[in-house]
């Protein structure tokens, strides 16, 4: 019987596994409902394109069942962009909804690299 379908699941797993999806899904949306005619928009939809293709780096390396070392570089570079496009709407005229998108999109990235430093 493999690890997958035995007893319950560990509860911090299960809230990172939450946490990945949660922020895979903000960030495709954002993606998707963004205009792109302006450029803070350019601007964001290119960092919000890096976080999405490092989110799957990180997926892969879990699935990949690679060395703890490597999931947690992984994590802290989803964490890093995602704070890098939250900086990019500093001082721009994003409209309230984007700021605020954005915002949540690296509070998820943050949670997500501090569970993975907090793992034995």
């Amino acid at each position: 019987m493999s690890k997958a379908t035995e007893g319950p699941a560990d509860p911090k797993r299960v809230a990172v596994a939450k946490t990945i999806n949660d922020l895979d899904d903000l960030v495709r949306l954002i993606l998707k409902g963004l205009a792109r005619t302006k450029p803070w928009q350019r601007q964001l939809a290119a960092r919000l394109g890096d976080v999405d293709r490092l989110v799957q780096v990180m997926r892969l390396t879990i699935a990949m069942e690679k060395p703890d070392a490597q999931i947690v570089a992984a994590a802290e570079d989803v964490g890093s962009a995602c704070r890098r496009a939250a900086a990019s709407l500093a001082g721009s005229r994003a409209d309230y909804p984007s700021l605020q998108a954005v915002a949540l999109v690296s509070d998820l990235g943050e949670k997500l690299r501090a569970a993975f430093i907090e793992q034995p």
